[in-house]
């Protein structure tokens, strides 16, 4: 449903750049091999890699109009985000393998070679809501399968990894975007050069304050990025800090009516642009029954880190590299989810809402790695060791509204509830007054063997030690106290029994698995390959995720604190001045350890199969004509489940087929595009009985050189305001039944005027 335009600042407008803004129309022409360097120990191209690999210029991700980060993984073969939660607390997954409980389990999400955090799953504290795309990233490239096991920590499925500019290329520019039918600013800015002699600079970051795509949410917040590198006869070295203060809506389920045959219809809630966002004032006890409280809906993100990534060549032979990043992290995750829809005799259809309130204390963390390598010519050899540290200190605090589904959208009490809000969360059987404090530190030997035989065959071994150990307390258990919670000075009718954080538990544990992966390519001439892998991997659990397997001396039961993964996958590689195409066939087993998942209450033990084909090209037709194109077909299927129900059916949330197609066109001063984006239909949950219809979304971008330093852009992300789901809760429903869904964004359109250094 489009709003009237907000009103934009016309000298704010002058002074621009945006993050759905291109470049000008020549560089969509340009052809070129990136160099590969994510999840591989040699440098490499993408026709000359053992594994697939994919790189995505800025350009080409800002053409389909992303109003997420989750949303940029769309554009990445294999990839499945579930991008409707907004900018942070995504649900990605890879290749088949599950979205069990959450977050990106499966996938390394980083920056500049660096993991966000080391365990991506983390119940409200996922990897990518510390992550934003802006103007300070020059590409985004990303692996699957083969030694992405082996070069990353709990990667056996892949990395996605976003990479700064260095100012390489002098330049740089300022801008602004306004959302037309959505309440947002956002002002991005980047410069980079010479700093003199052999080293260069890059600055940049973004200031965005507004409601955000979804009416009620707050959409505020500053990052700024600067690299400083410098390349040598010897080696080079890159310096790279970061500081992200932002806070972004997270949107969860709303409720929904079923209609049947996998349609739905709304109740209270538009499902393009709506929320359940309370707009209050939420207090719950902490730590030491301390009273905390946040305002508006959304997840807050603090990060300041400071990386630095150098080599040295001691002769022709041998080389040694230092990689090290160090980081704060903190945040704070507020948002409504439904946990019981119902028809109330005074206020008709309403919501009973748990309101996740879940402050991230600390998941500060350190990366490092220490490598020599030495090259002999026909082999070339590394010896590693990498360690890795991190806390994840997180307190759960739910609180309990009810509110109704009508015009007026407004809270009512229900029970003992006062002015709409119970303390405590009686829905979930006051589960979730929780305090986690765990301290993670891994160390990770690590030996890769490169080669070539002939002219035309390359390979690779690599081989990786991974050991974990976990210690620390958690706390699940509930103290129900009388507890003034609004600072009243009066302990009300609804504070009589408010749950508090009940008597910690140890935990003391340790995980150990190996990885390794062996890898072909042949090269059958200048422009076309075939290769192959196998690799073996793992993923340690979050450890707030398998508190049910800790015993009482705080060591982990049959040693189930991490997922195994084994992966194959054999493919064809064509590149030439006008076309390439990649596809590749995948198989993937997974099994995953018993863990918890907060929303249904439930555990998990289940083993996957899958397999499955990607597919990447792209083709200029000439005369500024082209298209860039993936799709990934997969068949998914679970083998084995801890209750043993279900085996044989489809996973959750997996989609037959995923694809994604950009046709464009670049004239002398202007450019212009469409991305479509389709999704096969889905089971909502493992029985394979409800499910979500297949959609497909309808971006557009058009770009325009007003003079040489001067662009305007327009772009439209879901131009036909599309309907569609990605998350439920409900795995049965009857037409008429009530259900918690999460929908799709809406039309949405943004303006941008922007100015380049030249």
């Amino acid at each position: 449903m489009i709003k009237a335009p907000m009103h934009l600042n016309p000298l704010s407008m002058a002074v621009a750049l945006s993050l759905s803004v291109t470049a000008s129309a020549q560089s969509q022409v340009e052809t070129f091999e990136e160099i590969i360097v994510t999840g591989v120990y040699k440098t490499t191209s993408k026709l000359e890699s053992t594994a697939s690999v994919t790189a995505l210029t800025a350009d080409q991700i800002f053409e389909s109009a992303p109003r997420s980060t989750a949303e940029v993984f769309r554009s990445l073969p294999g990839i499945h985000a579930e991008a409707s939660s907004g900018d942070a607390n995504s649900n990605i997954k890879v290749r088949g393998m599950p979205i069990s409980s959450g977050g990106s389990r499966y996938v390394s999400i980083q920056e500049d070679g660096f993991p966000m955090l080391l365990v991506g799953d983390a119940s409200f504290a996922t990897a990518d809501s510390w992550l934003r795309m802006d103007t300070t990233v020059g590409s985004v490239q990303s692996i699957r399968g083969g030694t992405a096991a082996t070069t990353a920590w709990n990667a056996p499925g892949g990395i996605i990894n976003f990479i700064s500019k260095t100012g390489e290329d002098e330049g740089g520019s300022i801008g602004v975007t306004g959302g037309l039918n959505y309440e947002s600013a956002r002002v991005d800015g980047n410069y980079g050069g010479s700093l003199g002699g052999e080293w260069t600079y890059h600055v940049g970051g973004f200031f965005r304050d507004g409601e955000g795509v979804r009416e009620g949410g707050t959409e505020k917040g500053h990052q700024l990025k600067a690299t400083v590198a410098r390349d040598y006869d010897r080696g080079n070295i890159k310096i790279h800090f970061k500081h992200l203060d932002d806070e972004v809506p997270t949107y969860l389920p709303i409720p929904a009516i079923a209609s049947g045959s996998g349609s739905f219809r709304e109740t209270g809630v538009d499902f393009g642009d709506g929320t359940l966002f309370l707009g209050t004032t939420d207090c719950a006890p902490r730590q030491n029954n301390t009273v905390d409280c946040v305002s508006g809906d959304g997840f807050e993100a603090e990060m300041s880190s400071l990386a630095f990534d150098g080599t040295f060549d001691f002769n022709e032979v041998f080389s040694a590299g230092l990689k090290y990043r160090v980081a704060t992290i903190e945040g704070n995750f507020a948002s409504p989810f439904p946990a019981n829809v119902f028809n109330d005799v005074s206020a008709g259809d309403s919501v009973e809402i748990v309101y996740f309130n879940t402050e991230t204390n600390d998941e500060d963390n350190e990366f490092a790695d220490l490598n020599l390598s030495a090259d002999f010519g026909f082999i070339q050899a590394r010896i590693g060791l990498a360690f890795a540290s991190q806390t994840l200190a997180t307190t759960w605090n739910f609180n309990q509204y009810y509110r109704r589904l009508d015009a007026k959208l407004s809270v009512f009490d229900q029970g003992n509830s006062v002015d709409g809000v119970l303390y405590g969360n009686p829905a979930f059987g006051n589960c979730c007054t929780r305090e986690y404090n765990f301290d993670i530190d891994g160390t990770a030997p690590y030996l890769a063997l490169t080669g070539q035989v002939g002219e035309n065959l390359t390979w690779d071994a690599s081989y990786r030690d991974n050991q974990y150990d976990v210690t620390g307390t958690f706390a699940e258990s509930t103290v129900l106290i009388p507890l003034d919670v609004n600072g009243d000075g009066v302990i009300g009718q609804n504070e009589q029994q408010v749950p508090t954080i009940g008597v910690a538990r140890r935990a003391d544990y340790d995980v150990d698995y190996d990885a390794w992966s062996l890898g072909v390519n042949y090269a059958l001439g200048e422009n076309m390959a075939v290769f192959g892998n196998v690799s073996e991997g793992g993923s340690l659990s979050s450890p707030d995720r398998v508190t049910g397997n800790i015993q009482a001396n705080g060591d982990m039961l049959n040693d189930s604190g991490f997922s195994a993964v084994e992966q194959a996958e054999i493919g064809f590689k064509y590149k030439s001045d006008s076309a390439d195409i990649y596809i590749t066939y995948f198989m993937a087993d997974t099994t995953e350890a018993r863990e918890f998942e907060v929303t249904t209450q439930t555990f998990k033990e289940n083993t996957y199969e899958a397999s499955g084909i990607e597919v990447e090209g792209s083709y200029d037709f000439g005369n500024g004509f082209g298209i860039r194109a993936n799709a990934t077909f997969t068949d998914s299927e679970i083998t084995q489940t801890g209750s043993g129900g279900n085996v044989g059916n489809t996973p959750r949330r997996q989609a037959d087929y995923l694809f994604n197609i950009t046709p464009y066109y670049v004239g002398e001063s202007w450019d212009a595009g469409v991305s479509l984006f389709g999704t096969d239909d889905v089971y909502i949950q493992d029985n394979n009985d409800l499910k979500f219809d297949a959609f497909i979304t309808t971006s557009v971008f058009f770009n325009y050189a007003l003079t040489q330093n001067i662009h305007l852009s327009f772009n439209v992300n879901n131009l036909f305001d599309e309907e569609g789901f990605t998350e439920g809760e409900e795995g049965s429903a009857a037409p008429g039944d009530f259900v918690r869904i999460r929908p799709i964004n809406g039309r949405t359109g943004s303006l941008t005027l922007r100015y380049d250094f030249l």
